[in-house]
């Protein structure tokens, strides 16, 4: 049973919801004949690869519609950068912490998030969720890191471009001390411990959101 402090309201998904988990942006997107022989890897954004990284710097727009579907409530920000309905985010940290305050109905925080420039901050910040429980962001968290990643590569055509020419190959982040979104080892050592790896989360949300673009790519190319 999950227990946790009471959560607002507004966490209970809206009928849109069901929709989403069927929608593009789901992990299962990530196709059969990845290539395993020669992954690919990465962590920090300043470093080989660093654009697979949440904290890349790189500029995108989702609609609030869309941030509704995937956590069941629009986050109740309007900051500068809004557009519209759209909401401009720095990084796919960004989203992602405003993803996941928004889930458990925690405006201030989703304000404090928008106000901040540094993923380091943001994702401080998210840790500080009101109502915050694992059972009820689980559900939902891949699908807002595929859904970022998407919006991230896909308004940046440059980073689009990065992201297709990786083909089949598989990417993962070698996060030492994250095997959940990571795989709990380094790059020096991950291929000696490949077995024991951990879940690579990031990883195969970087596949599915890279699989999803290129199959808009080709969708274009048969329509014209």
């Amino acid at each position: 049973m999950c227990k946790s402090k009471k959560v607002k309201k507004a966490l209970s998904p809206s009928r849109n919801h069901e929709s989403a988990k069927t929608t593009a942006t789901s992990p299962s997107l990530l196709s059969d004949g990845i290539d395993e022989s020669n992954p690919l890897f990465f962590y920090m954004p300043d470093a080989a690869h660093g654009e697979f990284c949440q904290w890349f710097s790189a500029n995108f727009q989702v609609s609030r519609e869309k941030i509704a579907v995937l956590i069941g409530q629009k986050p109740d920000d309007q900051p500068a950068e809004t557009h519209d309905d759209l909401i401009t985010f720095n990084c796919a940290e960004q989203f992602m912490m405003i993803c996941k305050a928004g889930r458990f109905g925690d405006r201030e925080t989703q304000r404090r998030i928008m106000s901040a420039d540094s993923p380091k901050e943001q994702k401080r910040m998210g840790k500080l969720t009101e109502g915050f429980t694992s059972c009820h962001w689980d559900p939902v968290k891949s699908d807002v890191v595929v859904a970022g990643n998407i919006a991230k590569f896909g308004h940046n055509p440059k980073l689009k471009n990065k992201l297709l020419a990786t083909g089949q190959r598989l990417l993962v982040e070698a996060a030492s001390r994250d095997p959940v979104w990571g795989i709990g080892y380094t790059e020096k050592h991950a291929m000696q411990f490949r077995k024991h790896w951990g879940e690579n989360q990031l990883g195969k949300a970087l596949m599915a959101a890279r699989q999803h673009l290129r199959n808009e790519n080709e969708h274009q190319l048969t329509w014209h």
